[in-house]
């Protein structure tokens, strides 16, 4: 299958849901709109989309008008903050969950197509190990596993590894924690994972960062604008700007050492209000 002829498109996904996979695709978006990035997100959680929930957009059309030929995929775009375009995904729709081959792959070259014309690409992809998840993160130049503390979220994320880890075409895989008490539980359970992932697979793990518990943020998910202009200022929000200058180094070369160094954040301060 080929890629996304973008550099930075970043496929986000997660052994499990719940663990803030869309939130994390949501805000590195919002990272790449700051920085003055063409940024596109596309919603890949087939038939239990939400990114346009999070974004408090309204979106008419979804990927299943293209799917099913009623519509161009131009034609279910939409604008959300910060210039961020959205390709919504439906939601409650048992048809996207059961794609076949030949659906699946008319996705796949819409995506390709419309993709090319953008900066920046992140797709949220579905949690799980479905062949829609997988199809989708070998669009990607990099992928992005989420996780977060919990014993049942850490197994989900290395299962998840496990299964991209058997894709020739993914050769690194990236690994973010997320809801964490302190940069050093997120670096212990990213040094427990790559130890096991050295002895049982040959992809390599790399540390993406941790991104802290922050009430701030659930403030905003109730709002619908968990991203804004002023969301950058709330400590969680900090940590996924640089999660995402980290994954634009991937990007740019996998053999840079430099990615795996931790980054800190200041656990004392106090997220702002979204």
């Amino acid at each position: 299958m080929h890629g996304i002829p973008v550099k930075r498109t970043i496929a986000v996904s997660s052994g499990k849901g719940g663990v803030g996979k869309t939130l994390t695709s949501v805000h590195l978006a919002a990272a790449a709109a700051r920085r003055g990035d063409r940024t596109l997100i596309i919603d890949g959680d087939l038939g239990l989309a939400n990114v346009d929930v999070l974004l408090g957009i309204k979106a008419e059309h979804s990927i299943f008008d293209v799917i099913t030929g009623r519509l161009c995929i131009e034609d279910v775009l939409v604008k959300g903050p910060m210039g961020i375009t959205v390709m919504p995904a439906g939601s409650g729709i048992a048809a996207l969950q059961n794609l076949d081959h030949g659906l699946r792959e008319r996705l796949m070259t819409g995506i390709r197509s419309v993709a090319s014309r953008f900066d920046t690409v992140i797709i949220d992809t579905g949690a799980g190990i479905s062949e829609t998840v997988l199809q989708l993160n070998r669009l990607a130049r990099i992928n992005l596993v989420v996780t977060t503390p919990e014993p049942h979220a850490v197994t989900d994320a290395y299962a998840l590894i496990k299964v991209l880890s058997e894709c020739e075409d993914i050769p690194s895989i990236a690994l973010a924690v997320n809801q964490v008490r302190s940069e050093d539980e997120g670096r212990r359970i990213f040094e427990r994972l790559t130890e096991v992932a050295t002895k049982f697979l040959t992809t390599r793990l790399v540390f993406a960062g941790s991104i802290p518990a922050d009430p701030a943020i659930q403030r905003g998910v109730m709002a619908r604008k968990a991203v804004q202009e002023n969301s950058n200022f709330s400590l969680a929000g900090q940590a996924w700007t640089q999660c995402f200058h980290r994954l634009l180094n991937l990007a740019d070369d996998w053999r840079n050492d430099g990615i795996q160094a931790p980054h800190t954040f200041d656990m004392s301060m106090k997220g702002t209000q979204l």
